[in-house]
């Protein structure tokens, strides 16, 4: 996911370049308002919108001056004076090297080194850098790092995908929550509040999850913690973390984790789910397996695990229960399916 760890820069003090089909000066209260078309540049920033309004700085008194010096040019400035803040509305349209962002509504802070872009309920803004396409209720970017605050995240990790012409096509990644703080320090995006994932048919909910990726900006791992619950068709599992690895495309269930698929229910220490074959391994099993459950499906059902032997396979889906592998007494499982 590029667009999370793009390269960025602080912006360079110097001026401002700017068009608009009209500019007002209000000197009185401090600040100019540009109309029509408005175009704003400075470096590799470009803001456009409908309108703008640029704020002054507040002008701060100093010490008596006893001889003409060269000062150095401010960190902003539109039409000679340092300007604190750009507030743009109307299609506003944001670049900055590979990313472009849109929304209805930017308000850059100088000093601070950020810019707020914000939108409607039918038109969120919207953060793109290539394939990848992030929006929120919010978004807030920080000029001076390459640092992501979202408000109401709702992201699609194309870049989890395999090389086009891959052997293994793959369902892209999609996550709501509400909450996405991207770390360029940490390479990590860490979702919050309502964590809700889905690729192809599974959906994966947790309070919160981290996100993952190499140098090269690709999705190597999801890390969801604070109890987890996954639905994949006819099948529920829960665990208290998870650990899905994008690579392999496998999803790896610790902390009491339990698996239901109709009237089965399976227990152990760990539960590997492949997401694409569907296969279920679970280490140091216990469960109640009914195969009687599955004959309309036209298999022969799943025999329990007696230990030692050949994994047993699950008609549907092609799962395979590793052996029990011994350990203290097992939890107890309800009768039947997901409670």
């Amino acid at each position: 996911m590029a667009l999370l760890f793009a390269a960025a820069a602080a912006l360079p003090p110097g001026p401002l370049d700017f068009k608009a089909q009209s500019m007002r000066i209000e000197p009185k209260e401090r600040r100019v308002l540009l109309d029509g078309e408005v175009h704003l540049t400075r470096d590799d920033l470009t803001v456009t919108g409908d309108h703008a309004v640029a704020e002054y700085a507040q002008q701060k008194p100093g010490p008596p001056v006893r001889k003409r010096r060269r000062t150095p040019v401010p960190e902003g400035t539109l039409g000679g004076q340092s300007v604190d803040r750009f507030i743009v509305d109307g299609k506003v349209h944001v670049e900055r090297g590979a990313r472009t962002a849109d929304g209805e509504h930017a308000d850059l802070d100088v000093p601070g080194q950020t810019l707020v872009l914000t939108g409607t309920r039918q038109a969120p803004p919207v953060l793109r850098d290539g394939s990848e396409t992030l929006s929120g209720e919010r978004i807030l970017l920080k000029l001076d790092s390459e640092d992501v605050d979202v408000k109401q995240p709702r992201v699609v990790l194309r870049r989890s995908l395999p090389e086009q012409g891959s052997a293994n096509p793959s369902s892209p990644v999609s996550v709501e929550a509400d909450r996405l703080v991207l770390v360029k320090a940490s390479r990590l995006a860490r979702f919050t509040d309502d964590v809700v994932v889905r690729r192809g048919d599974t959906v994966v909910k947790s309070p919160r999850m981290d996100a993952r990726y190499d140098a090269d900006g690709q999705l190597t791992r999801l890390e969801l913690r604070g109890g987890v619950d996954v639905r994949q068709g006819d099948r529920r599992a829960t665990g208290e973390t998870a650990d899905y690895d994008a690579r392999e495309r496998t999803l790896v269930l610790l902390g009491d984790p339990r698996l239901y698929d109709k009237d089965d229910v399976l227990s152990g220490d760990r539960i590997d789910l492949a997401l694409d074959s569907k296969e279920v391994r679970v280490e140091k099993a216990k469960g109640r397996l009914r195969p009687e459950a599955h004959k309309s499906e036209g298999g022969a059902g799943v025999s329990p695990a007696t230990g030692g032997g050949q994994r047993p396979e699950h008609p549907e889906a092609g799962v395979g229960v590793s052996p029990a592998t011994g350990g203290g007494r097992g939890p107890e499982h309800p009768e039947g399916g997901a409670p």
